[in-house]
């Protein structure tokens, strides 16, 4: 399961954040994760042991998806659209589409306190 690496991870980069900013707890963690790059239930269980014992025991872990792109072989134009959408393309209307992977996982803020 690769949410244990990705939470260790995440655990690395918060508490480098935490130290840089002189903070003594981690209030919250904010991820944006491509759509279908993690499974949530499982990314939260491993971020909650990652936490275990540290300044990120109790954060709250807000995840953030980003739609699914997706690209025409009709005309060419790379396109967002939502998770379960047709996939059309909005340039030519044509459904010759496919999900371009988005496997990123950033972490977009730390809320500490001091």
């Amino acid at each position: 399961m690769h949410e244990f690496g990705i939470a260790e991870e995440l655990a690395v980069l918060v508490d480098r954040t935490l130290s840089e900013n002189h903070g003594s707890k981690v209030l919250k963690v904010v991820v944006e994760t491509g759509a279908g790059a993690v499974e949530e239930v499982s990314l939260r269980a491993a971020f909650e042991e990652a936490a275990r014992g540290t300044a990120m025991d109790g954060a709250e872990l807000v995840i953030e998806t980003s739609a699914r792109e997706y690209h025409c072989f009709d005309c060419g134009v790379v396109f967002s659209a939502d998770e379960g959408s047709n996939a059309s393309c909005p340039v030519c209307g044509g459904f010759n589409t496919i999900s371009a992977p988005n496997h990123d996982v950033v972490l977009k803020s730390v809320e500490i306190e001091g």
